[in-house]
C-alpha cells in the first residue's frame, strides 16, 4: 500500500548495466560541502546515492554516489541544501541533470 510516499522499485533501470561502463559519471558529492544531512539517499529511486563514514571529519560521514545506479535524474541536486551535488559535463559540455520525464522540464506556460 501506498501511504503518502512514492514507492521505491530497487532492481528496475532505464539504462543496462554497461551504461556505467560505456559512458562517464553523471554526477559527483563534493565532500567538503557534504553535511551529511542524509537527504539524498532516501530520495534516489536506484539506490544511487549511500552514506559513508569519514572519520576526522567535522561531519563523521557523507553522501556518496555510485555510478553505475545513477540515471541523472537530478532528484538528490534539488534535496541538497548545501549544493554537495555537482553535475559532470557530458561529451557537448553539459552539466545538467537530465530528467527522468518530460513533465519535470521547466516549461513555459
Amino acid at each position: 500500500m501506498i501511504s503518502g510516499q512514492m514507492m521505491k522499485y530497487r532492481g528496475l533501470y532505464p539504462f543496462p548495466p554497461s551504461f556505467a561502463k560505456e559512458f562517464p559519471p553523471i554526477a559527483q558529492v563534493v565532500e567538503e560541502h557534504c553535511i551529511a544531512c542524509d537527504r539524498c539517499p532516501p530520495i534516489c529511486f536506484f539506490d544511487a546515492i549511500v552514506m559513508e563514514n569519514r572519520p576526522g571529519h567535522k561531519y563523521s560521514r557523507t553522501a556518496v554516489i555510485i555510478n553505475a545506479n545513477c540515471t541523472g535524474c537530478g532528484l538528490c541536486f534539488d534535496a541538497c541544501p548545501v549544493d554537495a551535488i555537482i553535475w559532470i559535463p557530458d561529451k557537448d559540455g553539459e552539466a545538467k541533470p537530465k530528467t527522468a520525464s518530460p513533465l519535470m522540464e521547466d516549461t513555459d506556460l
